[in-house]
């Protein structure tokens, strides 16, 4: 082989591959901001809750810079890692911030693509991807008092996605304009759609709640028993197969 370098040539039988070393860059102040607030996400604790509000009032503190990172950490996500995904647009959705809007707005006028789960009902992609873009729906609606946050809750209500219309129409129901915006939100409607402006979010407190949960179950799930398997073709010969073994010594 012959000798590229300028070096004279080595006697030694061992091959040196030169390191050709990276230069390390440093972590960004947003990166780190970021980081901190999707470990706060997770956190728990008695001081859960505080750590989630500091971190989330450092992201409002530096928005502009933030957003940035959160689009461009959310373009190197696996398209399948949802939880990680859904991280980032919570975080776009919780600064509430007008620097977020165009992240949000991308989101939901990117179409949805087609079911890859085998099984949708048990694992729906569909369903992971409308999850992500009804999130940034909400995202939007904390900034409906801008006319240009209305206009893409609008163009929402153009989605195919029923999930995403009704997330729009709750958001644009529930701004400062919402009851002057009805007749333009049913206009944009379809006719068979008209319910979604008389659906109303509630929360879980306002639920009306099962006075007695127990009262319809049997004693043994009443004591919180557990009800025997099934017998599946074979259990019995496998049973006395075990039974047959000899059993190894302690």
């Amino acid at each position: 082989m012959a000798n590229e370098s300028n070096s004279a040539p080595s006697a030694s039988d061992a091959l040196h591959r030169p390191e050709r070393k990276r230069p390390h860059a440093p972590e960004s102040p947003a990166r780190t901001l970021l980081t901190n607030f999707f470990a706060a996400m997770s956190g728990a604790g008695d001081d859960a809750e505080d750590q989630y509000r500091r971190a989330l009032t450092n992201l409002r503190k530096y928005a502009d810079l933030v957003i940035v990172e959160i689009a461009r950490s959310h373009s190197e996500c696996n398209a399948g890692d949802y939880p990680t995904r859904w991280a980032h647009v919570h975080a776009a959705s919780e600064m509430r911030h007008p620097a977020a809007l165009p992240f949000l707005r991308n989101l939901i006028l990117t179409p949805i693509p087609p079911e890859e789960s085998p099984d949708p009902h048990s694992f729906s992609s569909v369903g992971e991807e409308t999850i992500l873009r009804t999130t940034a729906v909400e995202g939007i609606g904390h900034l409906a008092n801008r006319a240009d946050a209305i206009e893409t809750l609008f163009e929402a209500l153009r989605q195919p996605s029923l999930s995403i219309r009704r997330a729009a129409v709750q958001s644009l129901l529930a701004s400062a304009r919402g009851r002057k915006l009805r007749a333009r939100i049913a206009k944009a409607l379809p006719e068979e759609q008209q319910f979604l402006l008389d659906l109303k979010a509630v929360s879980v407190r306002d639920v009306p709640q099962i006075k007695n949960p127990e009262r319809h179950l049997s004693q043994a799930g009443r004591r919180g028993g557990i009800a025997p398997a099934p017998s599946l073709p074979g259990d019995e010969a496998q049973s006395q197969a075990g039974n047959q073994a000899p059993r190894r010594k302690e």
